[in-house]
């Protein structure tokens, strides 16, 4: 393999090692971690590349160098795969304009010291994106991974790197190719098969543009990824949370994100999703960092010292 070296220097503050942790606490299926390397494979441009992320700054002065290991890689555009992977590792993100505001409210003011520097780390492209959160629909983070490995199994073959099986997410056209009695053989139900197959397929055959979405609107985003079968509000929200990495999403419906204001506010009930968006009407523009936020302290899966 070939190996190409980046130098990146993420917007301070910026803790990677609190963000590794939190892919080992949801036991994220993509990622290997070697110490405090964070490992895994990626597409750009038509290849399947191994990326290698690792913190060599600090958390005020962050730097992070990233190793790629791939074949017939001379060609590519080192300075789009380097703004992709600022991307991916949200390095850009002001966030201590975030910490800011979260300091105007004394109930959320505590998140800022507790998950000091803690990012998302974006799913590797918006196709991934969809899929997993499809998958994802009313089920636990331990099944919902499972169900992404399974996909992987069938869809792609592994990368075998430095002694280490790493899995490849499928391509829409990848997906495309299935039928959906090879997902029902691998325990999804009838309707997530034909979900997550017709999405790729919708994709595939350029029903659907992705990159297209980065100009629309969240509102304009949400309400065209409705219209298609299979695809709420919820999954949408969270697409964008999660694939795009837009700052101002509130999913109020998601039962996490209730439970987690009912302990942070203290109330008696778990909200309904109404009075989620009448609470979280004050997170605006950072609602999506809130959220996960909220959602951290409910798994408590990061190092905070």
């Amino acid at each position: 393999m070939e190996s190409m070296s980046l130098d990146i220097f993420p917007c301070a503050p910026y803790d990677f090692s609190k963000m590794i942790r939190r892919l080992q606490g949801v036991n994220h299926e993509m990622y290997r971690i070697r110490g405090e390397q964070l490992i895994r494979t990626i597409r750009y441009e038509g290849h399947v590349l191994v990326m290698q992320a690792e913190s060599v700054g600090t958390v005020d002065e962050p730097k992070l160098r990233i190793e790629l290991h791939g074949s017939n890689m001379e060609n590519l555009d080192r300075e789009g795969l380097k703004r992709y992977l600022e991307t991916i590792l949200s390095t850009s993100l002001d966030i201590q304009a975030f910490y800011d505001h979260l300091a105007e409210d004394a109930r959320l003011e505590p998140l800022a010291e507790r998950f000091y520097g803690l990012r998302f780390i974006l799913e590797a492209d918006l196709f991934e994106c969809m899929a997993k959160t499809i998958i994802g629909q009313q089920l636990n983070l331990a099944f919902a991974s499972t169900l992404n490995r399974r996909l992987m199994e069938v869809a792609t073959k592994p990368v075998h790197w430095e002694g280490m099986e790493l899995p490849v997410f499928p391509s829409c056209e990848d997906v495309a190719r299935l039928e959906y009695s090879q997902l029902r053989e691998l325990q999804y139900s009838q309707r997530k098969a034909e979900y997550v197959i017709d999405f790729a397929r919708l994709v595939a055959d350029g029903g659907l543009d992705l990159k297209r979405l980065h100009s629309e609107t969240n509102e304009e985003i949400v309400a065209s990824l409705s219209k298609l079968r299979g695809i709420g509000r919820w999954t949408a929200e969270c697409f964008l949370m999660f694939g795009m990495g837009r700052t101002d999403l509130l999913p109020a419906a998601d039962i996490g994100l209730r439970n987690g204001v009912k302990k942070l506010y203290g109330l008696s009930e778990r909200p309904t999703e109404a009075e989620v968006r009448d609470i979280g009407a004050a997170w605006a523009p950072w609602s999506s960092y809130i959220t996960f936020y909220v959602w951290e302290t409910l798994n408590d899966k990061v190092k905070t010292s």
